[in-house]
């Protein structure tokens, strides 16, 4: 009979060759981009057989599937707290934003090189990837509508079609982002730009 330990110790070690492939991936798909990159490529760099491969995906498509999924839904969990807490004035609620902006900036710049390659790759693979990535853009639309709406139900924020400007502040932030990763914005300060946009969206020009 197999003790729950040996159990564990099975499911500890199939979960890390699973995320080595993920990590491998990663890696491979970043220097030579999507089309272009070989299950055997993959295999080397995670240091297993190309048999053990196919035995936790199918293919490299569901592959990029399952990375692009475990991203979002850490991206969107940055989230959760100002969900769960919402905001009683406006103080709170800039407050909140900043917040949930600097953790999810963290997450982008400690896995850089996963970000960039989703940006990169979101037309490459298929119309469906692409549609995929145009799903997540509208989940943090749909988020950053929820709070809009709320506020101005509650008095703290101008009326304003919320919808509208929620897709307004993805754009802007997928730009930054983008400008960000590929070392191309006018600030080194992750902060200094989180703070910049947080008091354009609650300020716009006004003096």
């Amino acid at each position: 009979m197999i003790s729950d330990l040996r159990k564990q110790r099975d499911l500890d070690r199939k979960e890390s060759t699973r995320q080595d492939l993920l990590d491998a991936a990663i890696d491979v798909f970043y220097e030579k981009g999507y089309h272009p990159t070989l299950i055997s490529d993959i295999v080397a760099r995670a240091g297993v057989g190309q048999g053990t491969f196919y035995r936790y995906f199918q293919n490299k498509r569901e592959l990029i599937d399952t990375i692009m999924n475990q991203f979002a839904g850490l991206l969107l969990g940055q989230f959760q707290f100002m969900t769960d807490h919402l905001p009683s004035n406006v103080d709170e609620y800039k407050e909140a934003s900043r917040n949930a902006l600097s953790e999810m900036a963290t997450l982008v710049e400690k896995n850089s090189k996963l970000a960039l390659l989703l940006l990169r790759e979101s037309s490459t693979v298929d119309r469906d990837f692409e549609q995929r990535i145009n799903d997540l853009y509208n989940s943090f639309a749909s988020l950053a509508a929820f709070y809009l709406e709320y506020a101005i139900a509650q008095g703290f924020a101008r009326p304003c079609n919320a919808k509208i400007v929620a897709q307004a502040l993805v754009g802007i932030g997928v730009r930054h982002t983008t400008l960000w990763l590929n070392g191309e914005h006018s600030t080194e300060d992750l902060y200094e730009l989180i703070e910049e946009l947080v008091d354009f969206a609650f300020s716009g020009f006004g003096a």
